[in-house]
């Protein structure tokens, strides 16, 4: 099948990178300048490192064990995946711009699917993760509300203490990575 293989079109980059890109577009050249300056200025590895150092603290963010009337599977899963909420949240509002949190992300998501596969496929599957979104967007985003939410995604009976469970994990969550994110060493 492939004994007549032929890589005449096979291109190879450029060192120079700006060489591959059409420049013309005033939105796009800003982009493109924008890339180039984060990448040149180690802001893109140093996320590449911060999404990959997320995965590993998102492992380990089951600090409690479930409540009794809940599922230890559900409950772990569900923490993970408000763990994963609150890295997509932070990253996201506090990178100092798209190419740097888009960056991060990536690598979030990158490692996370090779170290969780459950938890990266529960984020791109089931409501849980768009519950939170929708909080945020709605502007209903409360360590109330995400506890409430957080005890009806596990399933927890009226009077669980998930719903606590939920707001102190959020709070937790949020110091934690906002903390993560500042000791990234972006630079301007």
């Amino acid at each position: 099948m492939f004994d007549h293989y032929n890589d005449d079109d096979v291109k190879i980059a450029p060192e120079d990178l700006s060489k591959l890109f059409d420049r013309g577009n005033p939105v796009a050249d800003d982009n493109i300048d924008l890339f180039l300056r984060q990448r040149s200025n180690g802001n893109t590895a140093r996320a590449r490192k911060l999404g990959a150092q997320y995965v590993s603290d998102l492992i380990d963010s089951v600090w409690t064990r479930a409540p009794e009337d809940v599922d230890p599977a559900d409950f772990e899963l569900q923490l993970k995946l408000l763990f994963a909420y609150v890295v997509h949240r932070i990253i996201e509002d506090y990178s100092p711009n798209h190419i740097v949190a888009n960056a991060a992300l990536g690598s979030f998501y990158e490692h996370l699917e090779e170290a969780d596969p459950a938890v990266y496929e529960e984020i791109n599957d089931s409501a849980a993760f768009s519950l939170y979104l929708y909080l945020h967007r709605s502007g209903k985003e409360t360590a109330a509300e995400i506890g409430k939410t957080f005890a009806g995604l596990c399933k927890a009976g009226e009077g669980s203490d998930c719903n606590m469970i939920g707001e102190c994990g959020y709070a937790r969550f949020l110091g934690g990575c906002a903390q993560r994110m500042l000791s990234a060493g972006y630079l301007e």
